[in-house]
């Protein structure tokens, strides 16, 4: 094993070396970094899933000391979901499968970003701020294409798009570096033996065929039924199956972020004082709409100039004497601290009377189009983007300032209608809550109560007639009075004897069928025919098409279809599927093709052959940094239901 003292590789760079190794990483960090970022268009405004509270964000991660929230899990799997909306519509519906599997996606990236930033601390590896700044202002998603310049109108419509914050955009961009320096680069570069090659080239060409006999509960018979002493016995054996657990009626108090923030944070007080401090900084400053064409040369650039003043057409003259930018000649409507300093002297200049200028390496004929005055912003025209700047600055004093005066209304024994009152809303009733299965059937307005167990625990954390504290959940502040309980109990036999009857059948059903697969692997290892033990049973036995190992049939999933082929002709295998379905396969013909390996084919072995290697070291490589800490996952918090 080669070893690596990360600690040693410190990062004390001068600013030519900065520039170097930034230039180097051009090509490819944007699109590392763009693969990391879990693009949405959620706004990170008035979201408070950030903001922890003892009582209702527990963790969800824990890898070696780095927590994550419920709460800042649940933002990221509605991020994705939002994201996915974004791209479908509205009306898309997602299903329970591919919530899960999004669900299991974002637990995966949380646990594997923690590992990263615990290795990252553990071997001292960190970045200088130049360094860092130098990266976002050389990647050419920001950059102005006609100014050559920063962009930071670019920059922040891409952190706006992405709903990340500008510290958020750093530390993606660092662990990306860090991936890379601490994975990626330790496992490339493989030379793959030619007699490696040879042998994946055999397999590529390689087909099978095979026989398979499908069993399913749904198809077997059950003649006999179930009788009333085993009704009463599996009653009585199975009696916690059939336990109702406690449940719990509350009368709910859920104020929305944005009624709290209307009531603290946006007064109309508020607003005006906000207005009268900061007004210049609403002022529209004076803009120019400008032509612009970049030459090489000077002397190109003066004869441009001069063709320009005959009057002929500024884009025809750059076309026609191929100006660097001839395909798009406007700079556009720009202020002056857009541009470039070299070409602050467009704003010295008339309209319609071009000019040379000297911008870096290169010679730039400028023309101003139109000046647009200087205007002062009214009251009026910036009040909703006044509200929107108080509610994102006062976000966390308001929530603050709205819980403790909530809090101290419960203490002084107003009733929830009284403190409802206060923010115009109304509280709801809403029954049968249990403790540990997601609140379903809420008004619309409350739907996110039933995203997760947060409104159970609160609900359950307190004893009956007493009132919760104030408690911020994801989108409101809640408040909760417990006002019956009803206890765990086991229900009368009649109510669940359809139940019974049900659980009974399926698992006879389960039973017989996994008989019948079973007995049917035993007649085909005693050499009888495959077709003839179906047959025997009542059973349709099929025929694959001669398949090669990228193909499936019968649902079959790769690495079971990499097992048939791995297997001997005659071979009996059993797959054994969700639901106790079985799918029973015999391969019966194999066929090797051995065509001549091109060099175009031999080139696509290699790259897919060290792909998949360089894939597995790096997540031998992950494997290796996380064994060094300990790793606890809370799956009934994060969803999952086993």
């Amino acid at each position: 094993m080669i070893s690596y003292n990360l600690g040693q590789l410190g990062y004390f760079w001068g600013k030519k070396m900065i520039s170097k190794l930034v230039k180097a990483q051009e090509n490819w960090l944007f699109k590392l970094i763009f693969i990391a970022v879990a693009i949405s268009f959620i706004s990170l405004f008035g979201v408070t899933g950030y903001i922890n509270t003892a009582a209702q964000n527990q963790d969800i991660v824990n890898v070696g000391g780095k927590k994550t929230s419920q709460n800042e899990f649940s933002f990221r799997v509605q991020k994705e979901l939002n994201a996915i909306k974004n791209i479908a519509g509205e009306d898309f519906e997602v299903s329970d499968e591919l919530s899960n599997s999004i669900t299991e996606g974002v637990l995966r990236q949380i646990i594997e970003e923690s590992v990263l930033d615990q290795t990252m601390n553990r071997y001292n590896v960190n970045f200088p701020k130049e360094f860092i700044r130098q990266v976002i202002f050389t990647q050419p998603e920001f950059t102005n294409p006609l100014t050559g310049q920063f962009s930071r109108e670019a920059y922040n419509r891409y952190l706006s798009i992405s709903g990340l914050s500008e510290s958020g955009y750093v530390e993606i961009i660092k662990r990306v570096m860090a991936r890379k320096m601490l994975i990626d680069d330790l496992v490339k570069s493989f030379n793959i033996p030619s007699i490696l090659t040879k042998a994946v080239h055999k397999m590529d060409n390689q087909r099978k065929s095979f026989k398979y006999v499908l069993v399913s509960p749904e198809d077997v018979k059950i003649e006999r039924q179930i009788s009333e002493d085993e009704i009463q016995q599996y009653f009585e054996d199975f009696a916690e199956t059939f336990i109702i657990p406690e449940t719990r009626d509350a009368e709910v108090l859920y104020i929305p972020i944005d009624t709290i923030l209307n009531k603290y944070a946006t007064s109309e007080d508020m607003v005006a004082d906000y207005y009268s401090a900061n007004k210049t900084s609403f002022d529209k400053p004076e803009k120019r709409d400008v032509l612009q064409m970049v030459f090489m040369d000077e002397e190109t650039a003066n004869k441009a100039l001069a063709e320009v003043n005959t009057g002929k057409s500024f884009a025809d003259v750059a076309v026609n004497l191929s100006a660097e930018n001839s395909n798009n000649t406007e700079l556009g409507v720009v202020a002056l601290d857009e541009l470039a300093d070299d070409l602050g002297v467009v704003f010295d200049m008339e309209i319609n009377k071009p000019e040379v200028i000297q911008v870096a390496d290169t010679w730039q004929v400028v023309m101003v189009k139109q000046i647009i005055p200087a205007k002062e912003s009214t009251f009026e025209e910036v009040k909703n983007d006044i509200i929107n700047e108080l509610k994102n600055e006062n976000m966390y004093d308001a929530i603050r300032e709205a819980k403790a005066e909530i809090d101290d209304a419960i203490g002084a024994g107003e009733d929830l209608d009284a403190i409802a009152n206060k923010f115009g809303v109304q509280s709801v009733k809403i029954n049968n809550i249990k403790e540990t299965v997601l609140v379903d059937g809420l008004p619309e307005n409350l739907k996110s109560l039933g995203n997760n167990l947060s409104l159970n625990e609160l609900v359950f954390s307190y004893s009956l007639d007493e009132t919760t504290s104030a408690e911020e959940f994801d989108e409101a502040i809640v408040v909760a009075k417990v006002v019956n309980i009803v206890d765990e109990h086991m229900p009368n036999i009649a109510d669940v004897k359809d139940r019974i009857v049900q659980i009974w059948l399926e698992q006879e059903k389960n039973a017989l069928a996994k008989e019948i697969a079973e007995d049917i692997i035993a007649d085909v290892s005693d050499d009888m025919q495959i077709a003839d033990a179906a047959k025997a049973r009542n059973l349709e036995m099929f025929r694959s098409e001669p398949i090669s190992r990228n193909d499936t049939f019968a649902n079959l999933l790769p690495s079971e279809i990499n097992d048939l082929f791995l297997a001997a002709d005659g071979e009996v295998k059993l797959f054994e599927r969700v639901g106790n379905s079985f799918i029973i396969v015999v391969p019966f013909e194999t066929v090797n093709y051995d065509n001549e390996l091109t060099d175009e084919a031999l080139e696509d072995i290699e790259n897919r052959a060290e792909a998949s290697i360089v894939s597995d070291m790096a997540k031998a490589m992950l494997d290796s940094y996380a064994s060094d800490f300990k790793i606890e996952v809370d799956y009934k918090r994060a969803g999952f239901t086993e």
